[in-house]
C-alpha cells in the first residue's frame, strides 16, 4: 500500500501524521518505508532509524527546488515496493498536483493545522493548485482534486491535526473547511477522515523525534492507520463517519474513536473561548445541534454545580447512559449548559420526565 500525506508551509502536521502511520505499520509487523521530500524551504526531521527491520525512514532534500527529479522519487518508491514494503509519503502540498504520484497512491491525505488561519491557508493553496498545476516531470498539466475528468481521479481526504477534542472536533473541522473549499472547487472532490490527531505533548514530540514513540502515540497512529485504510478501501465513498468507521472495525460503539483526549489546560482554553462566545449572544443553533443532548436532567449540589442526566451523542460516553457533567459555568437553565468540558443541549428536565412517567 502507498499512502501520501501532504502538508503546507513547515509541514509539521503532515510529518507528524506520516510518522504516526509509519510507526503504526511497524508496530503491526508490516515492513514500511517512509519517504519525506523536503523542499528547499523545509527543514529535515532527521528521525533516527531505531527500528531498521520494520521501518525505514528516508528524507530527501530538494536542492534549490521543491520538485526533485521525478525518476529519483520513482526509484525510491520502486525499491520499497520491490521489497514488499508499505510506503508512506510525506510531501509538500504543491505535489498534490502531481498526477504521477496521485495515481500511485492508495489514498491522498492533506493534513491541516488546528486554527482557522491554517484552514484558510490550506483551502486557498488547494484552490490555487487547481489553476496553477505542477507537472510530473513533463510540460503537460495534470488535474487535482475536485476536477471532473474522464478517468475520475480519486478525491483528496482531509485530516484535522492539533485537535484533541475527539469526534466533535472532526465535525467542527469539516464544517469549517467545506465552505472554504467550495469557493475554489466542487465539493465532491473532497472527503474527511473520521479521526483527528491531538496536539502532542513535549514529551510525546521528543519521543517521536527520537524514533521511540510512546504508547499513547502508537495508539493514535494505529487509529489513524485504520481510518486511512478504511478510506482507501473505498476512496469514492460519499463519507466515512465515525459510526460507519466503528462498524468497519467491529466496534459496537464509536466512543473509542470519538473519545475526547483534551488535557485540562486545553479544556480550560476551550472553556474561555466558549464563555467569550456566550457573552456575544449565546450558542448558535448549529452549535446546539452538534452538542450532546442531556435528557431527564437536574442540577446537583456539589463544590460547583453539575448536571445529572442521561446523555446522548457524547463523544466518550455511550448514548443512553446516566452521567454527571463536569462543573457548569454558564446556563440559561432551560436550553443549554456550558460545562468545563463542553456545551450541552438540555432536553426534558428530570421532574417533567418523572411526572410524565407516572401518568
Amino acid at each position: 500500500m502507498l499512502y501520501a500525506f501532504y502538508g503546507l508551509d513547515g509541514r509539521s502536521a503532515a510529518t507528524h501524521a506520516a510518522l504516526l502511520a509509519a510507526f503504526a505499520l511497524a508496530a503491526a509487523a508490516r515492513p514500511a518505508t517512509m519517504l519525506r521530500i523536503a523542499g528547499s524551504t523545509h527543514g529535515l526531521a532527521r528521525i533516527p532509524e531505531t527500528m531498521p527491520e520494520a521501518l525505514r525512514i528516508v528524507e530527501w532534500p530538494a536542492a534549490g527546488s521543491d520538485a526533485p527529479d521525478a525518476a529519483l522519487v520513482e526509484t525510491l518508491i520502486a525499491e520499497a515496493a520491490a521489497e514488499d514494503r508499505d510506503i508512506v509519503l510525506d510531501l509538500p502540498l504543491a505535489w498534490l498536483a502531481r498526477r504521477d504520484i496521485r495515481e500511485r497512491a492508495d489514498l491522498a491525505v492533506v493534513a491541516v493545522g488546528p486554527n482557522p488561519l491554517d484552514e484558510r491557508l490550506a483551502a486557498s493553496a488547494i484552490a490555487r493548485l487547481l489553476h496553477d498545476r505542477v507537472g510530473s516531470g513533463a510540460e503537460e498539466a495534470h488535474p487535482v482534486a475536485g476536477e471532473r475528468t474522464p478517468e475520475r481521479q480519486a478525491p483528496v481526504w482531509f485530516l484535522g491535526c492539533g485537535r484533541s477534542g475527539g469526534g466533535p472536533d472532526t465535525v467542527r473541522f469539516e464544517g469549517a473547511m467545506r465552505p472554504l473549499l467550495d469557493r475554489g472547487a466542487p465539493a465532491d472532490g473532497f472527503r474527511f477522515l473520521p479521526v483527528a490527531l491531538p496536539v502532542p505533548t513535549r514529551a510525546e514530540a521528543a519521543a517521536i523525534a527520537a524514533g521511540q514513540p510512546l504508547a499513547r502515540t502508537l495508539r493514535q497512529g494505529i487509529l489513524l492507520l485504520a481510518a486511512v485504510e478504511a478510506a482507501a478501501g473505498d476512496p469514492f465513498a460519499a463519507c466515512l463517519d465515525s459510526e460507519s468507521f466503528a462498524r468497519s472495525l467491529g466496534l459496537g460503539s464509536p466512543t473509542l474513536i470519538t473519545a475526547d483526549e483534551r488535557r485540562l489546560s486545553e479544556r480550560l482554553r476551550d472553556l474561555a473561548d466558549g464563555l467569550e462566545a456566550l457573552e456575544l449572544g449565546g450558542p448558535t443553533l448549529e452549535e446546539l445541534v452538534q452538542a450532546p443532548l442531556m435528557e431527564a436532567w437536574s442540577f446537583q449540589p456539589a463544590q460547583t454545580s453539575v448536571i445529572a442526566g442521561v446523555s446522548f451523542g457524547h463523544p466518550t460516553i455511550p448514548s443512553g447512559r446516566r452521567t454527571l457533567t463536569t462543573a457548569v459555568f454558564a446556563t440559561d437553565g432551560r436550553t443549554f449548559a456550558r460545562t468545563l468540558s463542553r456545551l450541552y443541549r438540555l432536553g426534558t428536565p428530570a421532574e417533567t420526565a418523572a411526572g410524565a412517567a407516572l401518568q
